[in-house]
């Protein structure tokens, strides 16, 4: 499968053979075996390189899977032999990096000494494509859209979304705004394929107005609010932006139709293993969302 997944993903034998450090000829015969034995053919041969056919289309998406499954076998057997130690890789939501999360790991890592944790920050989107790839233990960001039947939700918070502005921004002192108004000036937005981009646009048309055409996309949160702060640009993210320590010089416009609230938690896998360190952290990030479930 790991030989089959490289095949498919560089559209070449010789290029994965050489990734893989195994001669062609083998590679090329480990991939007739796995045809033979499936009964399919999996791959068109073209004069430069290969293409999947339906099946070898169809074997992906199974041999991901089975991928998945491998890395948290060796994670689960792995815990077997270390107990509560061990490491933890997450995926963070911008609002979760800036609040809760650190203070459930510094709980962790304050019981638990041993423990290692890995971060990795982004938007929602991106980071469940890592959790789908079993590249992290489990996520915590905005709940996805309902038709993730892939994903187990535990919904613990909920994050203002608004648009932001600098200080000294000609609309930050309006008491009333219209979304017309709001196409006058550059925008910095997250990639369309986020929640919150995706809610943005949603709302312009739902009112018959056209989304903002963004000068700037980017997967930064730091980027979006220091290009707000240095111009005229606005953005559409979490109120934490604004009230924590690095929004400084950033206020939240009163525009009410864009302004909403949304549900936050942990996402994980369907029926994937907890490992006894991951169970750790999650059990403090609980405790804290319990505390204060506004992040």
């Amino acid at each position: 499968m790991t030989y089959f997944l490289r095949v498919a993903e560089r559209k070449s034998i010789t290029l994965a053979a050489e990734e893989l450090n195994v001669a062609q000829p083998t590679l090329t015969k480990s991939m007739r075996l796995l045809e033979e034995e499936l009964g399919s053919q999996l791959f068109c041969r073209l004069p430069r390189g290969v293409e999947l056919t339906e099946a070898g289309k169809h074997l992906v998406r199974h041999a991901q899977g089975i991928k998945v499954q491998m890395a948290e076998a060796r994670s689960e057997l792995n815990s077997l032999q270390k107990g509560d130690s061990g490491t933890v890789t997450i995926g963070a939501g911008p609002a979760w990096l800036r609040r809760h999360l650190p203070e459930a790991i510094a709980r962790s890592i304050a019981t638990r000494p041993e423990l290692r944790i890995n971060i990795y920050d982004g938007f929602d989107e991106a980071l469940f494509r890592k959790l789908r790839r079993g590249e992290v233990d489990f996520v915590v960001s905005e709940t996805p859209s309902q038709n993730a039947g892939d994903l187990d939700v535990e919904v613990l918070t909920s994050i203002d979304v608004c648009v932001i502005a600098r200080k000294g921004h000609p609309l930050a002192h309006r008491k009333s705004i219209s979304l017309v108004e709001l196409l006058a000036y550059p925008w910095v937005l997250p990639f369309a394929v986020t929640r919150a981009r995706q809610r943005l646009d949603a709302q312009f048309m739902l009112r018959n107005v056209s989304p903002p055409e963004p000068a700037v996309e980017t997967d930064s949160l730091a980027f979006m609010i220091s290009m707000v702060r240095c111009s005229d640009a606005l953005s559409y993210t979490t109120s934490t932006a604004v009230t924590n320590p690095e929004g400084a010089g950033l206020v939240i416009l009163p525009i009410t139709a864009l302004t909403c609230e949304r549900d936050a938690g942990i996402v994980r896998r369907k029926d994937s293993w907890v490992s006894p360190a991951a169970a750790i952290v999650i059990q403090a990030i609980r405790s804290i969302s319990a505390e204060d479930p506004h992040n």
